[in-house]
């Protein structure tokens, strides 16, 4: 199973409708989705009219005391291939519970890694906080999903966001791949235009192609309770979400993607060098800065073992963030990276 988080530490750049339209548009692919609301104010909740006596809340409680889940009686299912698990506002305590556990971030993941074989791809709608939740969400994630508005405070609310996952890589040696998606994009309007040619020369190919434009009928959607598909099948918030799946699925399922961090001052830019690039130095594997002093690539690799190192100016580094490494034929090392 395939795990999305969609996450962003601002509010009101459109995680919510992203969350619910995407897992939506998934399903209608034939693939099996799972919808989580991990939100304590339960707007996926509420946008799908789904409130039940048993939530993730309930889940994540049962989980922490190594409680058995009987898995078939907490989906409920919002229309053919699409199931869900609601939120309450005792998620909101419940953080604080798991502030004071070792596995404080990996309780999710436990819950997920059980219900895994049930689906295809399971979509996290996350909080607008980078909390203990969010946390786990992307703990447990495969990618993470963040989604931004034509407004300079939706990017800057993804600044923290980067060294989260760049410190989840150091820490867990694991992180999701991020990939950024415009979201409410007005394209008549030139200011809009331009935030997205600067956009995207910010984030080159950690940018999704999918635009999703301004669309009151999303809205109309989410306050009747129903995904867009439903709503209004033939609208363009349908074919943007739609589009949006196509793209998900094909970076999702042709290779593996694999993120890459580098943290450290001083450098004007940075490569990833290694058997898949022949050992020199190519535009497609540079790493694009993401911090002050962090550097980020997503790496699209098969399956396989592969050696690798940065390379900066003249410089040659191992990466930092990854224990595996072997002796190369220069009497230093090489970083190892096994895709699975």
């Amino acid at each position: 199973m395939k795990v999305i988080s969609v996450v962003n530490q601002k509010g009101g750049c459109g995680k919510t409708i992203t969350a619910v339209n995407l897992a939506a548009a998934l399903s209608k692919m034939n693939q099996k989705v799972l919808l989580i609301d991990l939100d304590p104010q339960a707007h996926a909740t509420f946008a799908l009219k789904k409130e039940s006596d048993f939530t993730i809340t309930d889940i994540l409680e049962k989980t922490t005391q190594n409680q058995q889940i009987h898995q078939k009686d907490i989906y409920r299912e919002v229309s053919p291939s699409l199931y869900f698990i609601g939120s309450s506002i005792g998620l909101a305590s419940l953080e604080h519970t798991l502030s004071t556990r070792n596995d404080k971030i990996d309780v999710l993941k436990k819950f997920l890694d059980k219900a895994g074989n049930n689906f295809d791809y399971a979509v996290l709608d996350c909080p607008p906080n980078l909390g203990l939740l969010t946390l786990n969400a992307l703990a447990a994630s495969t990618y993470a999903l963040i989604p931004i508005n034509t407004c300079y405070f939706s990017l800057r609310g993804t600044a923290i966001l980067k060294d989260i996952l760049g410190m989840l890589k150091e820490h867990k040696q694991t992180a999701p791949g991020a990939f950024y998606l415009l979201s409410q994009v007005d394209l008549r309007s030139s200011f809009s235009r331009i935030f997205v040619d600067k956009i995207k020369d910010e984030l080159g190919n950690l940018l999704l192609n999918t635009i999703i434009r301004t669309n009151t009928q999303l809205r109309e959607a989410a306050s009747g309770g129903q995904h867009i598909f439903d709503y209004k099948s033939d609208s363009r918030g349908a074919c943007d979400f739609m589009s949006l799946a196509e793209e998900v699925n094909s970076l999702s399922s042709e290779t593996n993607w694999t993120p890459l961090f580098l943290r450290k001052n001083g450098l004007s830019e940075v490569y990833v060098v290694g058997d898949f690039t022949d050992w020199k130095k190519n535009e497609e594997f540079k790493l694009k800065k993401i911090g002050d002093d962090l550097w980020n690539i997503n790496l699209q690799l098969n399956k396989g073992q592969y050696r690798y190192k940065f390379l900066t100016g003249q410089d040659w580094i191992i990466d930092p963030y990854n224990k595996k490494t072997e002796d190369d034929p220069f009497g230093g090392k090489n970083s190892v990276l096994i895709v699975k």
